[in-house]
């Protein structure tokens, strides 16, 4: 069996030496993210070098790789995720962090984790995305939210049609377009609802709307999406998951499902109910 890790940070050396040495110790072939493994110390690439081979992109990652293992926070997986974009190698998120949704193993949960891969006891997930058009002329695939943002201090103007239909004009800082997985992540600041990973919907979530009465709406996920931001300053800033860029309001996004997937391996002993509970503690009595 072969498996995949990738991290990006060099503070995650010590979690990514700990998940190697049990890949290895029970006799799976290890390939590691190869800028990452760049980015440590002569001593830190001393201990990895007998253990691991190396991948510098997703081409270079065989179908036989059982799943990709992500060593870090939501950006991380965010980033890991893009490299098996459309592919059949799922993902699994190895948790450095504390509040992060998509990372559902704890680092001290690593053994159990390995052992139900090795013995296939795990479902694959598979999770919707978004295609994001006209945004620096190449589409791009996104797992949480396309977010519009003002670049400046005056409020924006953000024109939305669905389908072909108006649907508001929003006076605000921004707005967000959420699959459900991204439902547990920029939306939910914003105000918008959680939604179930596997829930047929997108959700438009406004930020910081200059109106009382504007909230999140939730819409099919058939829909089609059109988008057009007006500044003062004539700049908008758009993020794609956790990367951004700056560009003319004179800028027209379309927004839908896109027709790829990502598979997140699903572990039988947790669920999303479980990881809401945990996260966000609920039902935690904060009366000490």
């Amino acid at each position: 069996m072969q498996i995949a890790i990738y991290s990006r940070i060099a503070r995650q050396a010590e979690c990514t030496l700990r998940l190697a040495r049990c890949l290895h110790d029970k006799g799976i072939t290890t390939l590691l993210y190869e800028p990452f493994f760049n980015s440590l110390s002569s001593n830190e690439r001393q201990q990895l070098l007998p253990i691991v081979t190396l991948f510098a992109e997703a081409k270079e990652l065989s179908p036989e790789v059982a799943c990709l293992m992500s060593v870090g926070g939501d950006g991380t997986f965010l980033t890991a995720a893009s490299l098996v974009f459309g592919t059949n190698i799922p993902l699994v998120g190895i948790s450095t962090g504390r509040l992060g949704f998509l990372p559902s193993v704890s680092i001290d949960k690593v053994d159990e984790a390995v052992e139900c891969i090795l013995a296939g006891d795990y479902d694959v997930e598979r999770r919707s995305m978004l295609q994001v058009e006209g945004c620096t002329g190449q589409q791009h695939y996104v797992l949480n939210e396309v977010c519009l943002q003002k670049r400046g201090a005056p409020i924006a103007e953000i024109n939305v049609h669905i389908n072909g239909e108006f649907l508001n004009n929003y006076w605000a800082d921004g707005l967000i377009i959420a699959t459900p997985t991204g439902s547990t992540a920029y939306s939910l600041s914003a105000g918008g609802p959680i939604v179930t990973p596997d829930a047929p919907c997108l959700i438009v979530s406004p930020i910081a709307p200059h109106s009382l009465s504007i909230r999140p709406v939730v819409i099919p996920d058939s829909s089609l999406l059109e988008l057009e931001m007006i500044t003062r300053d004539g700049r908008l800033i758009v993020g794609v998951d956790n990367k951004s860029y700056e560009l003319p309001t004179s800028t027209k996004l379309k927004v839908q499902k896109a027709a790829i997937t990502v598979g997140f391996i699903k572990l039988k002993q947790v669920n999303f109910y479980q990881t809401l509970r945990k996260k966000l503690l609920w039902g935690a009595d904060a009366r000490g």
